[in-house]
């Protein structure tokens, strides 16, 4: 039942015999569903008052006819008299269901013959859900029992439901989609009314996606409905006939799965523009990341739901299969996707669409070509809808004699220049945008209207190597501006220090204009003024009050003469800052400033001084809330950011300006209410990507701007702190960051002030909207690819408390158990790639091929996987012979690989050696099942110097004598061990391999730190030092593991003199042997000898001081300190055995 390899004209046969429901299953699953349904309108849904049951509908993909064979589903929508409105249906589920699930239970004991019933666990709340499946659990189908508002009542066929239906829908403030089982009907109707073989074009549509289910599971793909409502689309705008090629459909919807980021699809069968509530709502939902599809039943609910879904994991399996053999005709040719409204034209990357304007006018893009571009931010619906622009016009909603005329006007068209035209399809309604560049307008950037420039242009559509003179030309303020606002700031405050009553002490300007972080358009001042008076953090409040009426008495009379070309507005007083709003005359541009008088708790520092702990525990123990007084430390907040370089302020810039984006895509609609996080939350997050991940004074804008969104992803993990100012080191503020750190996460503390967390705000709707941009031209590369973002992890190491190091290691060292699994499935298939493909008209024989590398031993860590396979060849016969002929089997291991790749569907990336002879090939394969990560191989020729070893036995000594014998350098020929090498730590208990990770995290860290200053020792050193630590110290398989880390870190320090070596797999008994031992072992500290290979010592010839200086940095840092303040202790282990 392989599609791709069913012929284009065997497509019908393929439906109608293996994707249709088996009939015997569909007849016992009707006969059980009309059983149920009569005893549920018998008892109703029980409870003290017995609710009625006015009807019952079915919906789903059983009921809409598109159900495939094998699994599908059902929905059961009860409608009760109880439930009056969408809001009922909200707060009186819980008994409602309570009573259905006796009646299930009672009912699912017998279903019917030929079916076995099983509950299972709900997607959402108000929702039973249980499964039907036959004997031999082949085919099966899931039902939803969702009671419901009967909210459309016994509507007749073909008539609209009335308006107030929809805005009584949308006044009830529900979540997207969260009342779509009361349109279940009409739902149901959309479909099921399709002619059949559009259904069979479903079916198949279907059929392919649940086979890209099987390939992708980490995914979270759209859901299949979306699908159907797009099959559906694809139809309409392109065939409309009751008999076609199902390839030629097929090829369509996978056309339009590729340009799923310009899809904006609607239909206003039940609901449109007529009514001013839906009206304005539909006009915010259409402004949604790319893609939409409003469902046709229920506007609230987009199955495309750009930020949420996997489309470009669908988009990607949907080029794969474009050109597969189920597109092909008879004569080998691919069949042609449906030409019409909003679809793909063959050949041209955009979706084409004929657009007709007065007689035989048309459109054109800068190509000659028609395009659907992604929707610009003054999108508008169209006429008859109210509130759309005048020169939008209608495609018909029939194929149209006249579209060949305008196909050959094309060339001849005049477009006016700078215009964005918006057209509505009014049959299926597919938003189209038009949109030409004037001269001056740089490729690639969107046309700005005049309404909207002060927010700039569209990020997402600006290329990553513009991003640099996009924020100079877009972003940064006007140096003319800043000298204006500077001087209008200076003239108040002479007027507060001469005119107030109190006396001033000293001003502090703060807030973005402060800090140098401040956009184009609108900035913030906060003008923090210490005064006298204010003696402590208790008195501030109580002085605060006469403080702020004297300043606004003094501002009140300076506005009668304000400074040339700027007014001043008093916005509110809160009860401790004035609100106003300073407004150039001549500039488009508005300053919002607050007036703070406050407590001068850190007095005039020196730069780079740190404040007295004392000022910090003064401020704990003045049971102040979060960030109440955070005025007062302005001034270390401004240093913070503006001593930073101006490259990565500028990011800071960008990345503001995605956030007031968001937040004007989102002000006063559905979300409004729900407050983003604070902006400065992002200007910490983006300092805290630099300085982890680059720390360079020049660097990649998209690739910084990538790291700062795939953090804002991460919110639930983030934990970030700084302690430049306040350090872990005084009880009072270890105390408190414990207490902070005990917290929910996102932590983000202030590094001025650790009181603040800005954990505030809608996280999640940034999250998305993080995800959606990603996917963005602003963020790839020229050759189409996404920019790497920078290596950084949510939280740190040595930020971490000593009792959560186990819960760190799970959390962001530990692989995933799906990717584990990918990597395994990889790994495999280069396995047998080497064993089948590679030499096979050669004497050379693979004899075996070994795994090693982290992969293999069980210490790879997130996100990071390495596999070391050795190649035993039969064309070495000893050690010295290893060395010949490497170049030549390297280069035959790479031209099969390449060859094979297309046949097994995974990339490969070589990294080409620039040594004559080199000893490995090494290359990065990438899959479609490893979900955009990668697996790092190197493939090594090895003589077979082991044979066929038993687990657990010792190789023969005289392996060992031959090694001695051979060898040159130290472990030249350690590949030849490397089952023994695996086999060392793999077979060592699981919190021992977590222990290793989190060395090998703690390692690489240090790498980054020491980048330039010498070479660290080889990472496998320090797998070998964690097992010598554990063995002499703990052999617990259940140990502490802050103790075994302070262990390693303790190791390391009095690393003159380690001298660690093992004897489990060769000794001293050989005379050979235990000379050769003795001398590694006098050889200078430190010694780690390869408990595989005795020639490799791990401790020479690296800067092992470098290392141990990181390391006794980290035991006074939190991960090596116990809630009170105290060093871990390591276990009692000799540096030397």
């Amino acid at each position: 039942m392989d599609l791709y390899h069913t012929p284009a004209g065997a497509l019908d046969k393929l439906v109608a015999h293996s994707l249709h429901p088996a009939p015997e299953f569909t007849a016992a699953v009707r006969r059980a569903l009309g059983s149920l349904d009569n005893v549920l309108r018998k008892n109703g849904a029980g409870g003290l008052q017995r609710p009625r049951v006015i009807r019952i509908i079915k919906g789903g993909a059983h009921a809409r006819g598109t159900a495939l064979r094998g699994g599908t589903d059902v929905e059961l929508v009860i409608f009760l008299d109880c439930l009056r409105s969408f809001g009922d249906q909200k707060t009186c589920h819980t008994e409602i269901l309570g009573a259905i699930q006796a009646l299930l239970e009672s009912w699912g004991c017998n279903p019917g013959p030929g079916l076995t019933f099983e509950f299972s666990g709900p997607k959402a709340s108000g929702i039973l859900q249980f499964r039907l499946a036959s004997v031999d659990q082949e085919n099966w189908i899931d039902v939803s029992l969702v009671p419901a508002f009967d909210a459309l009542g016994q509507l007749h066929s073909e008539v609209k439901p009335t308006p107030n239906v929809y805005s009584s829908l949308l006044s009830s403030h529900c979540q997207a989609g969260e009342h779509s089982a009361c349109f279940t009907e009409l739902r149901k109707n959309f479909v099921n009314i399709r002619p059949v073989k559009l259904k069979n074009l479903i079916l198949l549509v279907k059929h392919w996606y649940r086979q890209v289910q099987t390939q992708v599971v980490r995914a979270t793909l759209p859901p299949s409905y979306a699908l159907e409502l797009l099959t559906i689309f694809a139809w309409e705008q392109g065939c409309r006939k009751d008999a076609f090629s199902l390839a030629q459909g097929l090829r369509t919807v996978l056309a339009l799965i590729q340009r799923n980021k310009h899809l904006c699809i609607f239909w206003t069968e039940n609901y449109g523009f007529e009514d001013p509530a839906v009206g304005e709502f539909l006009r915010r939902q259409l402004k949604r990341p790319r893609p939409v599809i409003l469902d046709p039943a229920d506007p609230t609910w987009d199955l495309g739901n750009g930020t949420a879904w996997c489309w470009d994991v669908l988009a990607k399996e949907a080029e794969y299969s474009f050109n597969q053999q189920c597109f092909k005709e008879a004569s080998g040719a691919l069949v042609q996707p449906w030409e019409g409204p909003g679809l793909p034209c063959a050949g041209i990357l955009d979706l084409g669409h004929p657009i007709q304007q007065g007689a035989k006018h048309a459109l054109e893009d800068n190509n000659g070509h028609l395009a659907v571009q992604p929707m610009k931010e003054s999108l508008q619906p169209s006429n008859p809808a109210r509130g759309l622009p005048e020169t939008a016009t209608k495609i018909s909603a029939m194929p149209d004699p006249t579209v060949t005329e305008t196909h050959k006007s094309l060339k001849k068209s005049v477009h006016p220049k700078t215009v964005s035209e918006t057209v509505v399809n009014p049959s299926s309604h597919v938003w189209i945008t038009q949109s030409t560049a004037s001269s001056n307008t740089p490729p690639g950037h969107s046309s700005m209207s005049t309404a909207g420039s002060q927010m700039g242009p569209d990020l997402s559509q600006i290329p990553s190597k513009e991003l640099d003179s996009f924020i100079q030309d877009h972003l940064r303020p006007s140096s003319q501006f800043q000298q204006q606002v500077r001087q209008a700031i200076d003239t108040i405050l002479c007027c507060l220090r001469e005119k107030c009553v109190d006396k001033v002490l000293r001003v502090s300007k703060g807030g973005s204009f402060g800090r140098g972080t401040d956009l184009r358009g609108k900035c913030d001042v906060e003008l923090v003024i210490f005064y006298k008076t204010l003696g402590d953090f208790k008195g501030q409040n109580s002085h605060q009050t006469e403080i702020l009426c004297d300043m606004q008495a003094q501002l009140q009379r300076w506005c009668q003469n304000p400074a040339p070309g700027l007014s001043l507005q008093f916005i509110e007083q809160k009860s401790n800052a004035l609100h106003l709003q300073l407004v150039p005359t001549n500039l488009s541009n508005r300053v919002d400033l607050s007036v703070l008088p406050a407590f001068d708790a850190v007095g005039p520092l020196k730069s780079g001084a740190k404040p007295l702990p004392e000022t910090y525990s003064s401020l704990l123990s003045s049971g102040c809330q979060a960030g109440e007084h955070a005025a007062c430390f302005a001034e270390l907040r401004r240093n913070f950011i503006n001593t930073r370089p101006a490259k990565l302020r500028s990011l800071m810039l960008l990345v503001k300006h995605w956030y007031r984006q968001v937040a004007a895509r989102f002000e006063g609609g559905e979300t409004a209410g729900a407050a983003l996080p604070p902006a400065y939350a992002l200007e910490l997050l983006t300092v805290f990507a630099w300085e982890q991940g680059c720390g360079e004074q020049k660097f990649s804008m998209a690739e910084g701007l990538r790291t700062v969104l795939r953090l804002v992803q991460q919110h639930q993990s983030l934990c970030i702190y700084w302690t430049v100012n306040y350090s872990v080191q005084d009880p009072a503020i270890r105390a408190h960051l414990l207490r902070q750190l005990r917290k929910a996460r996102p932590l983000i503390l202030d590094p001025a002030d650790p009181t603040w967390n800005m954990d505030q705000g809608n996280w999640k709707l940034l999250a998305q909207e993080a995800a959606a941009l990603e996917s963005q031209v602003c963020l790839q590369s020229r050759d189409g690819n996404l920019v790497p973002p920078w290596d950084v992890m949510p939280a740190l190491l040595h930020q971490t408390p000593a009792q959560n190091l186990d819960k760190f290691i799970c959390e962001f060292l530990q692989p995933d158990r799906h990717f584990l699994t990918q990597v395994k499935r990889a790994v495999d298939t280069i396995c047998s790639f080497l064993k089948e493909n590679c030499f096979r008209n050669s004497t050379i024989k693979v004899l075996k091929v070994v795994k090693g590398g982290s992969s293999a031993k069980g210490t790879a860590l997130q996100g990071r996987s390495d596999a070391d396979l050795v190649v035993f060849l039969s064309c070495f016969r000893q050690f010295s012979e290893q060395g010949s002929h490497r170049a030549e089997i390297i280069a035959e291991i790479q031209a099969q690989l390449e060859a094979c790749q297309q046949k097994q569907r995974f990339d490969v990336k070589f990294e080409i050696s620039k040594r004559k002879n080199p000893r490995v090939l090494s290359f990065t394969l990438t899959s479609k099942t490893l979900l955009g990560q990668s697996v790092d191989f190197d493939v090594l020729p090895a003589f077979d110097a082991l044979g066929q070893l038993k687990s657990g036995s010792r190789p023969d000594p005289r392996v060992y004598t031959d090694l001695i014998q051979s060898y040159s350098n130290a472990g030249e020929f350690s590949t030849c061990f490397t089952e023994l090498q695996r086999d060392f730590i793999s077979s060592r208990p699981t919190k021992l391999k977590s222990l290793i990770r989190l060395v090998k995290h703690w390692y690489q860290q240090c790498n980054k730190t020491v980048k330039g200053k010498g070479s660290l020792p080889p990472q496998h050193g320090l797998e070998l030092l964690t097992v010598y630590a554990w063995e002499r110290g703990s052999q617990n398989p259940q140990f502490n593991m802050a103790e075994g880390f302070r262990t390693v870190l303790e190791l390391i320090g009095q690393y003159r003199q380690l001298c660690v070596y093992w004897t489990i797999n060769y000794g001293a008994e050989d005379e050979t042997i235990g000379d050769f031992l003795k001398m590694q072992l006098q050889k200078p500290r430190p010694v780690i000898l390869d408990p595989a290979d005795p020639t490799g010592n791990l401790g020479h010839n690296a800067r092992w001081d470098l290392l141990a200086k990181e390391a006794a940095a980290y035991t006074s840092a939190l991960c090596c300190m116990d809630k009170d303040g105290n060093p871990i202790k390591p276990w009692p282990v000799k540096a030397a055995v």
